[in-house]
């Protein structure tokens, strides 16, 4: 099965090794921060790592995905779905 969103065209990482967005643990995330602070798609690949992730345990999250680290995610989880909440109410 292939997954596909239109935004993906216009993702800066297609431009980029996919390592990086994946390091060996201890390693360096500085080039995918740095990726994704320049990429006009970056909240909507956030939007859909917080979609895949929510709920599930930290041994989901891995990798780079809209600029934050799996950690940062976790964090970001009770906001991201207090948002949802609020749009879906609009």
């Amino acid at each position: 099965m292939t997954y596909y969103e239109a935004w993906t065209e216009y993702a800066v990482c297609r431009e980029t090794d996919p390592d990086a967005f994946f390091p060996d643990p201890g390693g360096s995330v500085a080039q995918a921060v740095a990726v994704c602070g320049v990429c006009p798609v970056r909240l909507h690949c956030l939007d859909m790592a917080m979609r895949a992730e929510a709920g599930k345990g930290r041994q989901v999250r891995i990798g780079i995905w809209g600029g934050l680290v799996p950690q940062a995610r976790i964090k970001y989880e009770p906001q991201w779905l207090a948002e949802q909440e609020e749009s879906t109410a609009a």
